[in-house]
């Protein structure tokens, strides 16, 4: 810390937690000491079927296109906050209809009927409520087998009805750590979700808003997060139990469902009822928003989009790396990060996804108090990826390699 120039004792005593807001202050110092261009950028193919990065800089109108060379890296941060009732690979109303869709189809002549009329409904750019319209009039039986997806359909259509009759009160917690929503918007909250995030959402809400009222509800509280000083502090400072004024509670033993409203227009989750709900339950499976207009080239074109593992030399993860393969060519991109960890539901199979985040486990243990998507560890896994470049030395692999898998 003291030679890249920060002094932690400036923001927090000895024994103090360094306030989040100092380190991102940092973070970006680092940042714009390099060469960097403060806004969005997408990577695509251009009529001429090269590689481009399509920048959009902060405040100007005007976008800038440049070539890029050699595979460029990404490190988007992490993924997009689950709706309650999903999963990380059924993240988003799209994906979920278009898994039900193929699954349909696979299933024959049986489910031709209701293929077909899906196929109408999405055509026509039906969503949630639309589409659990169909399926309602079709035979149970023959949906019996594709349950997950119509799961996950409900619960989008449970969380945007109830964002209609709540709106300012239904959020993901991303939106109260970053400050997009006041914290003030409501003083009774259900935080959803039982790891580091969650807990992050309800500091958030107890240091911000001293009328708050917070209860978390999840199956269980992680272990990584349990071992985090963030919990302590909670508990000694807010939990009645811990000694602490009695404005936080836990509920555990069932994971939160798709959102419920009473009739006088409260969630209720748990056993218990607040006027503002906080969706922390986890992370979508999804690919870089970045890559979208690649991924739509290569699929519209008739190729694919495949991934590969990367390692070093000495088998750390180092990321993930993105192919996609269209018109005879070949276009990659690395993904690095706390993104890495979330391998795409699209693009690689659920069991390397699973297979990632037990390597995750053993090489961050949760008794660490710290994940992969940590701070500490993304910086390590950084320093690696440069160190194995400038040796020539990333490696590739289709799995997870047998080193990483726990013995039985």
């Amino acid at each position: 810390m003291t030679r890249c120039g920060f002094d932690p004792s400036s923001y927090a005593a000895s024994v103090e937690r360094v306030p989040t807001t100092a380190v991102r202050m940092w973070l970006d110092r680092l940042a714009a000491s390099g060469p960097v261009l403060n806004g969005t950028a997408e990577l695509a193919v251009d009529r001429d079927r090269r590689l481009v990065a399509v920048m959009h800089p902060a405040g100007a109108t005007d976008r800038i296109i440049v070539d890029v060379e050699g595979i460029p890296t990404l490190a988007p941060g992490l993924p997009a906050q689950l709706v309650p009732g999903t999963s990380p690979a059924l993240y988003s109303f799209d994906w979920a209809a278009g898994v039900l869709l193929a699954d349909l189809v696979r299933m024959g002549p049986a489910a031709s009927g209701p293929a077909a009329a899906l196929v109408d409904v999405l055509n026509q750019r039906g969503g949630p409520a639309e589409v659990l319209a169909l399926l309602d009039r079709a035979d149970p039986a023959v949906l019996a087998p594709v349950t997950a997806p119509i799961e996950a359909i409900r619960a989008f259509a449970a969380f945007l009805r109830a964002g209609e009759h709540a709106a300012g009160r239904l959020c993901f917690g991303d939106a109260l750590v970053y400050g997009r929503l006041a914290v003030t918007t409501a003083d009774s909250w259900i935080v959803a979700g039982g790891g580091d995030h969650a807990l992050a959402t309800a500091e958030a809400l107890l240091t911000g808003n001293p009328a708050a009222r917070v209860t978390v509800v999840a199956a269980a509280i992680e272990t990584a997060a349990l071992n985090t000083a963030r919990y302590s502090d909670l508990r000694s400072r807010h939990t009645a139990d811990g000694g602490g004024d009695g404005r936080l509670q836990f509920r555990t033993g069932a994971e939160p469902g798709p959102i419920t409203l009473t009739g006088t227009g409260r969630f209720t989750e748990g056993g218990v009822e607040a006027d503002g709900y906080a969706a922390s339950i986890g992370r979508a499976r999804m690919l870089p928003r970045a890559v979208d207009k690649l991924a739509r080239w290569a699929r519209q074109a008739g190729g694919r989009v495949t991934g590969t593992l990367l390692f070093d030399t000495d088998l750390q993860y180092l990321g993930y790396r993105l192919h996609f393969a269209a018109e005879g060519l070949l276009r990659q991109v690395d993904v690095t990060g706390a993104a890495s960890w979330f391998l795409p539901a699209d693009v690689f199979p659920a069991e390397e996804a699973r297979r990632v985040e037990r390597m995750g486990q053993r090489a961050t243990p949760p008794e660490s108090g710290l994940t992969p998507t940590d701070l500490l560890p993304v910086a390590e896994q950084g320093a690696r990826l440069a160190a194995a470049r400038r040796r020539w030395a990333v490696r590739e692999a289709d799995t997870v390699p047998e080193r990483w898998v726990p013995s039985a």
